[in-house]
């Protein structure tokens, strides 16, 4: 991954807020028109079957609300189940870019975004369920060239309770807490934008040429973990937005892939050591600097009492990619416009607005998941030749 003078150009270009704007309702006029869902996957044929119709369906939607084309790309993780056979067999339509050696998120979902023929992308995890309804308010944000990517609302698939919205950041003991949540409860039928901190990896609408431009996310993450909130850190600081769509839903089926696959401490092992190199990337001052790095110490000093040893391991090998990391920072503090306590405080500053909510255990709506009836219709549909 990593900048380019092309990608500087487009990242200049964006800020400038150049480029045109369609008139009337359509979305922004970039390059060309059209939306690509990108799905990484590994080893998920199971939740291909299950999700992949309803990824056809908000498809189907997005064109006849929008008039613009789409398309589904599988990015796949060098699986070795049959979901390759068995997407090939039902949904021939569906684009799987295979690759021959496992790699992780980062790398599989940048490969996507690559492998993407449309300008706007929407990157979704293989265990989610979209509706009609899911896309067409997201890419109405892109008719401001500023936009970077927009998120909507996250149910839980099973019980319909809301646990994804607009985040958060706050600084606490040293670290930057990124799971304060935020939510309209009734989105007016006017209503100013939101900020939020940043867009899920697993269902968010991106700017193709943004994403790129930027290097996609950091691959030095890899396997999973804090990719998604680094990114758009970065792209916060180059200046664009990251907005928050309350108008927009989708259904998880949450940890379906890394919960249901790899071992609790092997997991939390990775997403501290994520946690702490997101951290050492984009702290800016020297208060944060020292903040981070006692409250890092206090964490190492009381974590074997707790039996959570595996903080060790995390620090051990954030540690080992130090010279990779300054580096790194080095570059993006080139293109840098603003400050991460800018990008917090500018949300913060939202919370005032009459129509948000925080988002707690106490306030969580309940929307339960309602499969169409018009999902028996796909697949019959997409066996027939284009």
């Amino acid at each position: 991954m990593g900048e380019h003078p092309l990608g500087r150009r487009i990242v200049s270009a964006g800020l400038r807020g150049t480029g045109g704007r369609q008139s009337g309702g359509g979305i922004f006029a970039l390059s060309a028109a059209g939306l690509s869902i990108v799905v990484p996957n590994w080893n998920g044929r199971a939740l291909l079957e299950r999700f992949v119709p309803t990824l056809m369906d908000a498809a189907h939607a997005f064109e006849a609300a929008c008039g613009q084309p789409t398309e589904i790309v599988i990015a796949d993780d060098a699986s070795t189940d049959d979901s390759e056979p068995w997407l090939r067999a039902h949904w021939p339509e569906v684009r799987f870019e295979r690759s021959t050696r496992q790699q992780g998120f980062a790398p599989t979902a940048n490969r996507g975004v690559h492998a993407a023929r449309f300008p706007l992308v929407y990157l979704v995890n293989n265990d989610v369920a979209l509706t009609a309804g899911t896309l067409p308010p997201l890419a109405a944000h892109f008719r401001d060239p500023n936009v970077f990517a927009v998120t909507g609302n996250a149910y839980d698939f099973a019980s319909g309770v809301l646990r994804g919205a607009g985040q958060r950041g706050r600084f606490r003991r040293g670290f930057l807490g990124v799971h304060s949540r935020f939510f309209v409860p009734s989105p007016p039928a006017q209503m100013k934008p939101l900020s939020t901190l940043y867009a899920t990896g697993g269902s968010s609408l991106f700017d193709r040429d943004k994403f790129l431009a930027l290097g996609g996310f950091e691959e030095m993450l890899a396997p999973y973990g804090w990719e998604d909130v680094e990114l758009s850190l970065r792209a916060w600081k180059h200046g664009f937005d990251i907005r928050y769509e309350p108008r927009s839903a989708v259904w998880h089926q949450f940890s379906s892939t890394i919960g249901a696959q790899v071992p609790r401490r092997r997991a939390t092992a990775t997403y501290e050591r994520n946690r702490l190199l997101t951290h050492w990337l984009h702290l800016d001052t020297h208060a944060q600097k020292i903040s981070h790095g006692l409250g890092a110490g206090v964490r190492l000093l009381t974590s074997p009492f707790s039996g959570r040893t595996e903080y060790w391991q995390a620090f051990t090998n954030a540690l080992a990619l130090w010279d990779k990391v300054q580096a790194r920072r080095a570059e993006l503090r080139k293109t840098q416009r603003r400050t991460l306590k800018e990008v917090v405080r500018r949300i913060d500053v939202q919370m005032s607005r009459a129509e948000v909510r925080p988002l707690n255990a106490a306030s969580a709506p309940i929307s339960p998941y309602i499969r169409p009836e018009s999902f028996s219709s796909f697949p019959a549909a997409s066996k027939r030749a284009p």
